[in-house]
């Protein structure tokens, strides 16, 4: 049989917040890294030509992702607080 009874974990829910945000931060370097190693191979190693003008138009497409993912996160751990001081404001009526 179905409950009507919805619990939250609190500390799951703040430990999946920062778990994102580490994530975030995480993806955010990788990329950093990524555009870096592009740039050295278009520099050093395919320096002219038409492989190296899409390999430029490429690594700026990726920049444009550059930061992105932190961003993302901190807003998904900021909903999350939210999320918790709503279901906070809510239960103090019912209990």
């Amino acid at each position: 049989m179905a409950s009507n009874e919805l619990i939250v974990d609190d500390d799951y829910c703040k430990a999946m917040g920062v778990f994102f945000e580490k994530q975030g931060e995480e993806l955010d370097q990788l990329v950093a890294e990524y555009i870096s190693v592009l740039q050295d191979v278009k520099n050093k190693g395919i320096m002219r030509g038409d492989v190296s003008d899409v390999l430029g138009v490429y690594i700026e497409y990726v920049k444009k992702i550059n930061n992105m993912f932190g961003k993302i996160s901190i807003s998904n751990k900021t909903q999350i607080k939210y999320f918790l001081q709503r279901v906070d404001e809510e239960d103090k009526y019912l209990f």
